[in-house]
């Protein structure tokens, strides 16, 4: 196992483009799961509607369904949802230059050339408007981040600022606090193996794009949002958690959370707010398995 000496932290220009070129080996922490399988869904079959206080619908298919392969699909196994909550709220543009443009690069078979290297972060890895590539390497924190236990106080292992780019990384079975992003950020195949106290903080005003990705062994939330944002989240993996996303509680926090597909397995609330300013969307299918609620907003739950 190899370590990463953070006598200060690491920081990237935001005209920078790093690629990882260390030659360390390891895999120890190596989840058992593997959660980047590309994930194919189909459009839901629902029309948008609105609706104040948002209506919600589900949809579960009364017989089986045909897979690619011609074998039949049992409901029981695939528990497909498909929902749509149109809000007053903006919803995310698709022709937005910067959103297409990073959905764009998602077509790009990933360089996973160091899947399997694992390296000890000890102070937190900044990035500041430029592109962190771990290649498929794995980042766990040492001690000196914390635990990865529910502790306020521990460090996150990645800041990401002005709009960096975090892709291709694993954070490993210390988790401590996560990624913090300062003015928006996008994350392309990132997957937490053991959520810490929160698997990404944000922590001031920016758009936040994540495309791809999973994570597991939530103790609490998976996404804390604590400054005004328009969060989209596209076909991501999460099994084991209380809240998919977050709004800080007792906060009026203006969040415009889009959820666009993914598969949500082991939870209470895919989301939940306590600010009159939030709203989210939910959009084409998304699979539950185990999950207790939609939307959790004060006291108010919408069950699936």
């Amino acid at each position: 196992m190899c370590g990463v000496d953070g006598q200060r932290p690491i920081d990237f220009d935001r005209t920078s483009r790093f690629d990882l070129e260390s030659d360390c080996l390891g895999g120890s922490n190596r989840a058992d799961t593997d959660f980047t399988t590309i994930r194919t869904r189909k459009v839901s079959p629902f029309e948008d509607f609105s609706g104040n206080p948002p209506t919600l619908t589900s949809y579960v298919p009364n017989s089986r369904e045909t897979s690619e392969n011609g074998m039949d699909s049992d409901p029981k196994d695939l528990l497909r949802k498909h929902i749509n909550w149109q809000s007053d709220s903006k919803k995310v543009d698709p022709s937005d230059e910067k959103q297409a443009t990073t959905l764009q690069t998602t077509t790009e078979k990933p360089d996973l050339s160091k899947e399997g290297s694992v390296i000890v972060v000890n102070e937190p890895i900044v990035v500041d408007g430029g592109v962190f590539d771990g290649k498929g390497a794995t980042y766990t924190a040492s001690s000196k981040l914390g635990d990865g236990g529910q502790s306020e106080t521990q460090s996150p292992l990645f800041i990401l600022k002005n709009g960096a780019t975090l892709k291709n990384v694993d954070l490993g079975e210390n988790g401590a606090d996560g990624i913090h992003v300062y003015d928006g950020a996008t994350l392309e195949n990132v997957n937490w193996q053991n959520v810490g106290e929160d698997a990404l903080t944000v922590k001031s005003a920016g758009d936040i794009t994540i495309i791809g990705g999973s994570a597991k062994g939530a103790t609490d939330k998976i996404f804390q949002i604590n400054a005004d944002t328009r969060f989209y989240l596209k076909d991501f993996v999460a099994d084991g958690f209380t809240t998919l996303v977050r709004t800080n509680g007792g906060k009026q926090i203006d969040a415009d959370v889009t959820i666009d597909g993914g598969a949500f397995s082991h939870g209470s609330n895919v989301f939940r707010t306590d600010s009159s300013l939030a709203s989210v969307t939910f959009l084409s299918d998304i699979t539950l398995d185990d999950v207790k609620n939609w939307t959790r907003v004060g006291d108010n739950q919408s069950g699936v």
